[in-house]
């Protein structure tokens, strides 16, 4: 079972976001796990030092620069991962020193909202692991 860790800066404020994300790690429960690390958001320099203590390897920062997948290769790259975490920054972005130690994969070219992205690559998750566990939500 993919163990996932998503690392995010600053705290879901809409409940409507927030009631999204929890369907879907629900949803996920019997297809991996899943931890989420919300970091207080304050400024990039001391966002950085906090994220640099969680990387180990296989880290992905999500940023507009990054490799895109359609969900079909997103799902192939969940498969062929044990451990998997994403980072997402805040309002200031990622730092470089981060963005170094990590691999760019981007959900879109567009810039979103920290907890916008949160909702969507929980969702592409949940998408991926449909699409590997052959159910049919993939197709509606």
């Amino acid at each position: 079972m993919i163990n996932i860790k998503i690392i995010s800066v600053g705290k879901i404020k809409e409940k409507y976001v927030l009631e999204g994300i929890n369907e879907f790690e629900k949803r996920l429960r019997p297809f991996c796990r899943i931890e989420t690390v919300e970091l207080k958001d304050e400024g990039i320099a001391k966002e950085s030092e906090k994220i640099l203590k969680y990387l180990d390897n296989n880290i992905y920062v999500l940023d507009a620069k990054g490799k895109q997948f359609s969900s079909e290769e997103f799902a192939g790259f969940l498969k062929q991962n044990d451990n998997v975490t994403f980072i997402i920054g805040g309002a200031d972005g990622i730092s470089e020193d981060v963005k170094q130690k990590a691999k760019l994969i981007s959900l879109s070219k567009m810039t979103f909202l920290h907890e916008m992205c949160r909702l969507f690559l929980i969702e592409q998750i949940y998408r991926g692991m449909m699409i590997n566990n052959n159910r049919g939500y993939y197709n509606k």
